[in-house]
């Protein structure tokens, strides 16, 4: 599986929660995919615009931080209302509605409903204890649900784990690293080009003697 195919098949389960919190209890596949494309598309703009602030802002550490992200939600257009900054500077302070209004939708029932969707907290009527809910998201249960151990090494070095260990890569009959090769290459004895010259040398001298006269 590509890694666009990858990334999109990720995406269909939470848009799934989504639709399902909104009340829609069926969607055509192509419906899913269309959504999925635009949600991948929105997410990578979202990520490459807070990468470019977080290396215009502090170019020594360009790791983003929350004032990054919320200048990347700005240019995407997620904060609204928004007055424009020259309309800031006039008005002598700054317009934090949208900001606002996205932590209210953060805080809110329908963000709430997802999560009750998603598995986050419990829907109303259930007998747990809200501090015994385990708090995954459903792509960490599926591993757990197809890893008969249970542990995180089988996903270790893929998309979905952990970053592995960097070892050493041996070539069997070879020098053990590079460097060693290299060092190998150099210390050998440099060809000589006069012992290239031997075979022409021991060719017959009539050879060019009957090779005067001919024409090229």
């Amino acid at each position: 599986m590509s890694g666009h195919n990858l990334h999109n098949a990720l995406l269909r389960p939470p848009i799934i929660q989504i639709l399902r919190a909104q009340g829609f209890h069926s969607t055509r596949p192509s419906v899913l995919e269309t959504l999925a494309d635009l949600t991948g598309r929105y997410l990578m703009i979202l990520a490459s615009s807070t990468a470019a602030h977080a290396a215009n802002a502090h170019p020594d550490d360009p790791s983003p931080v929350l004032e990054d992200i919320y200048q990347a939600l700005q240019d995407a257009g997620a904060l609204r209302p928004q007055l424009r900054e020259w309309e800031e500077d006039w008005a002598g302070e700054e317009d934090l509605r949208g900001l606002e209004s996205l932590i209210g939708w953060i805080t809110g029932p329908a963000h709430h409903e997802i999560r009750r969707i998603a598995g986050f907290v419990p829907s109303e009527g259930d007998m747990i204890d809200p501090d015994a809910v385990e708090k995954e998201d459903y792509l960490t249960a599926l591993k757990k649900k197809h890893s008969k151990t249970g542990e995180e090494s089988r996903y270790a070095g893929t998309v979905l784990g952990k970053n592995a260990e960097e070892h050493p890569l041996v070539i069997e009959g070879g020098p053990p690293s590079i460097r060693e090769w290299g060092a190998q290459v150099r210390s050998r004895t440099p060809h000589s080009p006069a012992s290239d010259t031997s075979g022409v040398s021991s060719a017959p001298s009539n050879m060019s003697e009957h090779g005067d006269g001919m024409e090229v």
